[in-house]
């Protein structure tokens, strides 16, 4: 079962989990590191971050939610959830 996921994800997502593996990451920590790892350019990644992360989200693999500032500015963050942790480790 485990396998399975593992080899429907896309090489972006498995970028983002096994960066995840560390810890809690931003969406452009994220999105440095998918520019870094794949064919996407940095502002392509950055652009897509978001609904990655959502995907990865409803499929139950990462927690994403926006941080705000006192200035009510947002970033999003992410980590794996146990389900995710459990797919790359």
């Amino acid at each position: 079962m485990v396998l399975q996921a593992f080899e429907t994800l896309r090489q972006h997502e498995l970028v983002i989990l096994r960066r995840l593996r560390n810890g809690p990451l931003t969406e452009f920590e994220l999105a440095r590191e998918v520019a870094e790892s794949s064919a996407w350019s940095a502002e392509d990644a950055f652009a897509r971050i978001g609904d990655w992360l959502e995907a990865l989200r409803r499929e139950g693999l990462v927690w994403s939610g926006k941080l705000f500032d006192q200035r009510d500015q947002f970033i999003v963050a992410a980590a794996l959830t146990n389900k995710g942790r459990a797919l790359v480790q």
